[in-house]
């Protein structure tokens, strides 16, 4: 079974718009609407929701999420057969958004932007949320959802900002399904491999090291990392030393080879190949450009 997700990049996060609780009683049925511009979240409590987007058709039980697109048509596929409760939630985020699986072809877009980003810009975040699932710690859900909603028609810029943070505490639990379920152990090998190269960065980490910490063939964990990330681990470590090199040429008055040194790289004559190869200019013309005059 293909595990559908949604991608979404941010920064900017997902910006909550308004929400609401519905009961449908035995008969009624889910409106029918064709490219609303928003994404609606359904949280169904009891009973089922029986929902067709485009060619796909889902039954949402009790405990069960589903993501319904902006640029799709949605309906009711039969009338609800039993009393049947639901959360629901409109939002919208303005950047770049997909669908994709376990199976979509990664590409090196976002490690080529990570290793050639300014080191004062914004670096975009993958959030990837489930299309449909089955809601792992409930009771934490119903509880946000409830805490979203109970100052809906409160107006106060307080009380808005609450509602955002916890609107995104909300999609960072239904994020957190996909990792519960297991439905994607390559996704998960890569960013434990990932965490472990940020947090050693300042280091020499070899392929046997890598492995024998995550418990998994070095090669296994490169081909999950090219497939998730679209680098390898020694591209992947490399951008992270990289990023702090520029930051360190940007912020401090350490030398070129005290920063390569402090950023993991054992000699400074690679550290600037690599950093040029990168950047297209040396860490000296970087640090320059920034420079006061």
């Amino acid at each position: 079974m293909i595990i559908i997700m949604l991608q979404l990049i941010a920064p900017p996060l997902p910006v909550f718009l308004n929400g609401g609780e519905d009961t449908y009683k035995i008969g009624q049925t889910h409106p029918n609407r064709n490219k609303i511009g928003v994404f609606d979240l359904l949280f169904v409590t009891r009973g089922c929701l029986m929902i067709g987007e485009e060619k796909e058709q889902y039954q949402v039980e009790g405990k069960h999420a589903l993501i319904l697109y902006p640029d799709r048509h949605h309906f009711s596929v039969k009338p609800c057969d039993s009393t049947t409760h639901f959360y629901w939630f409109h939002f919208i985020i303005t950047k770049e958004w997909k669908e994709i699986s376990e199976a979509t072809p990664k590409h090196r877009e976002k490690y080529e932007m990570m290793s050639k980003r300014n080191p004062f810009s914004e670096f975009p975040v993958d959030i990837i949320l489930p299309k449909h699932c089955k809601v792992g710690n409930w009771d934490k859900f119903d509880f946000l959802c409830k805490q979203i909603l109970s100052s809906e028609f409160e107006h106060s810029s307080s009380l808005e900002w609450q509602r955002q943070i916890l609107f995104q505490q909300l999609l960072q639990e239904l994020a957190n399904t996909i990792k519960q379920e297991k439905s994607a152990p390559a996704l998960e090998v890569a960013e434990q491999a990932a965490a472990y190269l940020r947090n050693n960065y300042t280091r020499k980490i070899s392929y046997k090291e890598l492995g024998e910490q995550l418990r998994y063939h070095p090669n296994y964990i490169s081909r999950c990392m090219i497939n998730a990330l679209g680098c390898t681990p020694i591209e992947y470590v490399n951008s992270v030393r990289l990023d702090q090199a520029k930051r360190l040429l940007v912020s401090t008055n350490m030398t070129i080879e005290k920063i390569a040194e402090s950023c993991g790289f054992s000699q400074t004559a690679y550290f600037s190949r690599t950093f040029k190869k990168n950047e297209g200019r040396s860490p000296s013309e970087f640090r320059q450009q920034y420079f006061g005059h």
